[in-house]
């Protein structure tokens, strides 16, 4: 009876200490969570990275491309003469006759924008990010970075820095209605390294700016500069600008100006112009042929769903550049996704062509 009466006892006290001790035990509690907050500062799809006051926005696009080309030149060779290896003897050859062919083609594109942004006691500070990678089903797809910018923005004016598309390619949006054929040597498109100033206000703006050009640096050591310098007016009816730009690497430089008018309801007019302003053969890499290029669009929104254009390429230099007609229609049968079949007409050679994009 002793024996049971001790060991219940025992089991008592050591039940007693126990309940005390994890009375006075710390629990750790699990740290608060920071849920992603929305960001609408700076417009949809910003958010604020946890812990910090800068917004952070992804988006980019998928694209897919199959293009038809008909009755394309293939030069021919003249009449010529070869060493037989097996007789020694000089023989003929005779000429061969140019012809024409078709071919086709696949192409893709995939692109992710990463825009930051954070208020500053200098202003609106901004970076962004552009990843893209190009490929026609080979291993050539490599992802690079197409844009590296820097910009600080405060009352009207903006100071950028970094790598990007160039600011004569954006100042102008681009080329016409029909971004398939757009760029090359009608519409001087190009990229750059620069550092430039824009000042806008009540819908006029003007830029300075100067840079190292990727298509007149063949060379990759950044020694010839172009600078550039242009105004524009945005109203309700449209807009126009005016741009000059100096290339170093030629000591030459060309106008570039554009308008785009929306005077009709659903109607939209664009036209762009370059022109170098020489006599005879050209000397800037911008007008590679002739002393102007032009480019002519329209494009009608029937819906939100539905647009058609029709664009004119042109240029006083036929005998290099070839005019050329397109027409084409966009679909964009739900939100982020786009198909847009096009047809371009030359002289001798057209085209026919398939663009597919989903965007984000």
């Amino acid at each position: 009876m002793k024996l049971k009466t001790l060991l219940l006892g025992s089991a008592a006290a050591l039940m007693a200490v126990t309940g005390a001790r994890a009375a006075d035990a710390v629990i750790a509690e699990p740290e608060p969570v920071e849920y992603v907050r929305v960001c609408d500062m700076y417009g949809a799809g910003f958010y604020y990275i946890p812990g910090t006051e800068t917004c952070l926005r992804f988006d980019g696009y998928v694209r897919v491309d199959f293009t038809k080309n008909t009755d394309v030149p293939v030069a021919g060779t003249p009449a010529s003469f070869r060493l037989d290896d097996a007789t020694g003897l000089i023989v003929p050859v005779p000429a061969v006759a140019g012809r024409t062919t078709d071919n086709s083609r696949w192409d893709y594109r995939v692109r992710v924008n990463i825009d930051a942004r954070n208020e500053t006691d200098w202003g609106t500070l901004r970076s962004q990010v552009r990843l893209q990678a190009d490929g026609d089903g080979g291993p050539d797809a490599a992802v690079g970075i197409d844009r590296a910018l820097i910009s600080l923005s405060a009352d009207g004016g903006e100071v950028r820095l970094g790598y990007s598309d160039a600011w004569n390619t954006t100042f102008h949006g681009y080329g016409t209605y029909n971004e398939k054929y757009d760029g090359g040597t009608f519409y001087a498109y190009d990229q750059a390294i620069f550092f430039d100033y824009t000042y806008a206000a009540n819908g006029f703006t003007a830029t300075a700016g100067i840079q190292s050009s990727v298509g007149n640096d063949a060379d990759n050591d950044h020694v010839n500069m172009d600078y550039y310098a242009g105004v524009g007016y945005t109203g309700s009816w449209g807009g126009a600008r005016i741009s000059y730009l100096h290339e170093d690497v030629t000591d030459e430089g060309y106008i570039k100006a554009s308008v785009d008018l929306n005077l009709i309801e659903n109607l939209a007019i664009r036209g762009v112009l370059l022109w170098d302003g020489e006599d005879g053969a050209d000397s800037t890499a911008a007008v590679a042929a002739g002393d102007y290029h032009y480019l002519v669009g329209a494009r009608y929104t029937f819906s939100p769903e539905w647009s058609a254009d029709i664009n004119y390429h042109g240029s006083d230099d036929d005998s290099v550049v070839q005019d050329e007609i397109t027409v084409g229609v966009r679909w964009n049968p739900v939100p982020g996704l786009s198909i847009r079949p096009t047809a371009a007409f030359r002289d001798d050679t057209n085209s026919y062509s398939l663009r597919v994009y989903r965007t984000w």
